[in-house]
């Protein structure tokens, strides 16, 4: 009985520690549309929203190595309570729906912004499933009630439809942004 119990075990958390070979398809997704399209073939931003929001589900990915080089949590979009603290479900590109919207994007300027530390980042939805976000207001920013380290199994407070970070994970990819034009944050389920 408790070796099948520490086998299933091991096998639900193997299942949500994702590594980055399982991120294969979108790695080499990215990689095809910003060679085809021109954005930053060094660094990009993936999203697994299939992921529990209270697990790293950001990732910064070294496009070159194929390696994470940072991940944290982020936010999901309420979709007007639509969707619950823990999974997103629904997602749409529609204004004031408060959900997100999955797909391809690029991350635009700097900007104030009045959360976190007072800036964000525009994007530019690439897709049909997102090309309303700078319509929309969806944009890279963070939240003082963010935490920096995995929350499992508690859930963050969902956003309006911006994927929302911690003001420590947001610096450190201000760092990233300052060193590098055109980066593409892909977010999927």
């Amino acid at each position: 009985m408790v070796v099948i119990f520490f086998i299933i075990s091991c096998q639900k958390n193997n299942k949500e520690d994702k590594t980055i070979s399982n991120y294969t398809t979108q790695i080499n997704h990215i990689k095809n549309f910003a060679k085809e399209k021109n954005y930053n073939k060094n660094i990009a931003f993936l999203i697994d929203y299939s992921l529990h929001s209270g697990r790293n589900r950001f990732f910064v990915v070294d496009l070159k190595t194929n390696k994470f080089i940072k991940k944290g949590l982020v936010c999901h979009g309420d979709c007007k309570g639509i969707n619950s603290n823990d999974f997103a479900k629904e997602f749409s590109n529609i204004n004031d729906s408060h959900c997100t919207s999955l797909g391809m994007a690029v991350v635009q300027e700097r900007a104030y912004s009045k959360w976190g530390k007072n800036y964000k980042y525009w994007l530019k939805g690439l897709e049909k499933t997102n090309n309303n976000m700078r319509d929309r207001v969806v944009v890279l920013h963070a939240w003082s009630g963010m935490d920096d380290k995995e929350i499992y199994p508690t859930a963050l407070a969902p956003s309006f439809g911006c994927p929302t970070v911690s003001i420590n994970f947001l610096d450190s990819l201000d760092v990233i942004l300052k060193a590098n034009k055109n980066v593409l944050l892909y977010s999927f389920k």
